[in-house]
């Protein structure tokens, strides 16, 4: 009788082991399904925020695109312009005029060209950066 009680308390604490590890290989399951989630979200926006940065940047590189080639239509008159100013020039003293007074514009063109492109350059960089930094304020 003693050996049977043995057996059964055993076989009670074997019992209780098996429920306990079954409860906690159920919990770490449950954990691990949960970050799998958390993964599959954050991968979901990642690929949705590239997406839409790649979209934004194709228009970004279409719209300095089309500003280059404005800019350079509108050089290429001025330059014919001023060729033309400068062949009915009648003296040297007016060709250099004609010459600086192009020179200038075109310097001073370019700069605000350049300042323009940049900024939609850095506006683009923000919208691009607002996604991955609201992400890693997570």
């Amino acid at each position: 009788m003693a050996k049977a009680k043995t057996t059964t308390t055993r076989a009670k604490a074997e019992a209780s082991a098996a429920n306990t590890t079954t409860k906690m290989l159920d919990e770490g399951m449950e954990q691990l399904s949960g970050f799998a989630g958390m993964f599959g979200e954050y991968a979901e926006s990642g690929m949705k925020s590239l997406s839409d940065r790649a979209s934004a940047s194709t228009e970004v590189m279409r719209t300095l695109g089309g500003r280059n080639m404005d800019f350079f239509t509108k050089s290429l008159e001025q330059g014919v312009e001023a060729t033309q100013a400068i062949t009915t020039a009648k003296d040297v003293r007016e060709v250099m005029e004609i010459q600086a007074g192009f020179a200038k514009s075109m310097f001073s063109a370019y700069t605000k060209e350049m300042n323009a492109q940049a900024e939609i350059c850095m506006s683009a960089w923000r919208d691009a950066a607002k996604p991955f930094m609201a992400f890693a304020a997570k």
